[in-house]
């Protein structure tokens, strides 16, 4: 349940990031591999971008840049990540420039095969 709130929030906001950036070619991405026993699933696009300075800001509770916006969603992803044990960050050169956000989890151990 958390992991599916968190994948749907970070392809919503996507979804209006270029929605918002009027592009005549809007794209979203997502990404999945594995490296050193975990897993990362990164959810880019070219969407309108975030400032460097709110790029600290993005995970605190109650921020946001939108209109309609609650700043509950990327707040509760970074704790629900915390919970599972990963982390989710969030990278974007600025306005303009689009954004990837990186959801890290472990990989359950599998049960061995005798």
């Amino acid at each position: 349940m958390l992991f599916r709130s968190i994948i749907i929030n970070l392809l919503r906001n996507a979804k209006h990031a270029v929605e918002d950036a009027h592009r005549p070619n809007p794209h979203i991405g997502v990404s999945l591999s594995r490296v050193n026993g975990h897993v990362e699933i990164k959810v880019t696009d070219n969407g309108v971008g975030i400032e460097q300075q709110n790029m600290p800001k993005i995970f605190r509770h109650g921020f946001t840049t939108k209109n309609t916006g609650h700043g509950f969603g990327l707040h509760s992803g970074a704790l629900a990540a915390k919970e599972m044990g990963g982390s989710l960050s969030a990278h974007s050169d600025g306005p303009g420039t689009g954004a990837a956000f990186t959801l890290v989890l472990p990989v359950a151990n599998q049960p061995t095969k005798s």
